[in-house]
C-alpha cells in the first residue's frame, strides 16, 4: 500500500511542476481503443479445487478516456474501461482429485476513474510519454451455471489505476496510444469478517487512437 501511495504522490508532484511551468493550454484529448485486462481471480485462495487452475484470467474489451488540459502538460482525465470473458472451470468442493463439476462462467469487469494526467515533451515531437494516477471504482460481476443452476454475484469496490503510456503522432490531430496500468482493486468480503478482504492486483494493457 505504501508503494501505491508513493507512486500516486510522485505522479501528482510531476503534475504540480508541470502546472507551474506553463500556462498555455493544450487541446482536449480523446482516446478509444482495444484493451486486455489480466484479472487476478483469486481462484487459488477460494477454498475450492479447480482443475488446471490459474490465478489470472485474461479479459478482453475496451478503454475510453477524455483529458482536459490546464496547460501544455497537466490535465484532468476521466477514464472508463470494460473487460469480458467466458470460461468453463472443472470444480470440486471436496477434493483435489474430484469428482469435478463443469461450471460455465461469465466475467464482466468495469472501471470508472478520474485524476491527474501529465504528459512530457521529448526531442522527438512525434512521441509523447505520459503518466496518470486515477482514483475511482471497480464494478465486477460473475455468472456461474452448473447442472442447470445459475448463480449471479456482483460487487463495487474502491480502485486505483496507476501507470501511463506513449502517444505516437500520426498527424496534428490523430495519434496511436500504447498504455499500461497497474489496477489494484480493494475488494471487501461483505459476507464474512473484514480479515478476508483482499487487494486484487489487475494489470491493463491498451492500444488505440487518440484524437486531439
Amino acid at each position: 500500500m505504501r508503494k501505491l501511495l508513493f507512486l500516486a504522490i510522485l505522479i501528482m508532484a510531476c503534475g504540480s511542476m508541470a502546472l507551474a511551468q506553463s500556462t498555455d493550454r493544450s487541446k482536449p484529448e480523446f482516446f478509444a481503443g482495444f484493451s486486455v485486462d489480466s484479472i487476478d481471480t483469486g481462484i487459488n485462495q477460494s477454498g475450492v479445487f479447480v482443475q488446471n487452475s490459474d490465478n489470472r484470467l485474461a479479459g478482453y474489451g475496451f478503454e475510453t478516456s477524455v483529458t482536459g488540459f490546464l496547460n501544455r502538460s497537466f490535465g484532468i482525465e476521466g477514464d472508463f474501461d470494460g473487460h469480458f470473458r467466458s470460461k468453463t472451470f472443472n470444480v470440486s468442493a471436496t477434493s483435489a482429485t474430484g469428482p469435478f463439476t463443469a461450471v460455465n462462467t461469465d466475467f464482466r469487469d468495469f472501471n470508472f476513474m478520474g485524476g491527474p494526467h501529465v504528459k512530457f515533451t521529448t526531442t522527438n515531437s512525434k512521441v509523447s510519454p505520459y503518466l496518470h494516477a486515477l482514483v475511482g471504482g471497480n464494478h465486477s460481476s460473475i455468472t456461474g451455471t452448473a447442472t442447470g443452476i445459475t448463480v449471479n454475484d456482483s460487487e463495487t469496490d474502491f480502485a486505483l489505476k496507476l501507470g501511463g503510456g506513449l502517444d505516437f503522432g500520426m498527424s496534428n490531430h490523430v495519434g496511436v496510444r500504447l498504455a499500461a496500468d497497474y489496477n489494484p482493486v480493494f475488494e471487501r468480503n461483505n459476507n464474512t469478517t473484514t480479515t478476508n478482504n483482499r487487494t486484487r492486483s489487475d494489470a491493463i494493457f491498451s492500444v488505440g487512437l487518440v484524437f486531439k
